[in-house]
């Protein structure tokens, strides 16, 4: 218990909860991996899941929330634990890509060589072990090539049109893959095709060192690196939480903020695959 106290203490996990819809459950999901008995933890919504997920990944004290101010009433409950300075909140109007980025930025600020998670809040899996495993093997691979930034692909989803895919090249045992592409949402016929040859479901699930997202951020985006780390440099309160908003970034350009996308091909990363965690996207529910 000790051993993984002091791992999760050495770790951020940045949560991706900008979306409302992230507390409801549908009933659809469940039946999406028919087998499993889903825990009961499963009722309590995608936002709760995502903050248990989190803690299990690092310490309270090290879990980073990225959510819209307009949905407070929806994920501030999940998150309660979360301290202020931990909050980056996007205003309308402000992608969420904004303050993710300058999430990761302040965590590399602090100490470069912290392992950094961000997950998205809209999935489900089935056998969580599973994807915990899959993210641990994913996080020693990490400590091998500390300058690549890694996803994990799911190859066991079961909505083949409700997707986004990563077309990948030859899978390395150690390296996971390379991502040549990303098609999203294809039409049936194109999805099982790409499953046929290999492609997989993108999670969105981030990781690597704090320093390897810094050094991409700053490279695909320099002008809105410095300007997120000049913004949170010069705050009168370095306890309260961090705000996002259009009027505060105002010499950015608004075609460049809107591109700004933490994803490949837009931000080059490895795949590492993942089979058998029951992987369910909120997608296929439309909620």
């Amino acid at each position: 218990m000790r051993t993984q106290q002091s791992v999760a203490s050495k770790r951020c996990c940045i949560v991706v909860a900008n979306d409302q819809r992230g507390v409801r459950l549908s009933g659809a999901l469940l039946q999406c991996a028919p087998s499993a008995r889903p825990a009961p933890a499963v009722t309590q919504g995608f936002l709760r899941l995502a903050a248990r997920r989190a803690t299990r990944l690092a310490s309270p004290i090290n879990v980073l929330v990225c959510a819209q101010d307009a949905d407070r009433h929806i994920w501030e409950r999940p998150f309660w634990f979360t301290r202020p300075v931990n909050r980056f909140i996007s205003d309308p109007g402000t992608p969420t890509s904004l303050s993710t980025a300058g999430a990761a930025l302040s965590i590399a600020t602090k100490d470069p060589s912290c392992l950094i998670a961000i997950l998205p809040s809209d999935f489900w899996v089935a056998r969580e072990s599973v994807l915990m495993d899959a993210i641990e093997k994913a996080f020693t691979q990490m400590r091998v090539m500390p300058e690549s930034v890694a996803t994990l692909g799911m190859i066991d989803s079961h909505q083949e049109n409700h997707e986004d895919y990563l077309v990948v090249g030859p899978i390395h045992a150690q390296k996971g893959a390379v991502i040549q592409a990303r098609v999203n949402r294809p039409e049936a016929r194109l999805a099982k095709q790409l499953i046929t040859e290999g492609a997989m479901v993108a999670s969105g699930i981030l990781l690597g060192y704090a320093q390897a997202f810094a050094a991409r951020i700053s490279k695909y985006w320099p002008h809105i690196a410095q300007q997120l780390l000049g913004s949170m440099e010069s705050e009168c309160l370095p306890a309260a939480e961090r705000k996002f908003s259009t009027s505060a970034y105002q010499q950015i350009p608004r075609s460049a903020m809107n591109s700004m996308r933490l994803s490949p091909p837009t931000f080059p990363m490895r795949a590492f695959r993942v089979q058998g965690s029951g992987w369910c996207s909120r997608k296929v529910s439309e909620l």
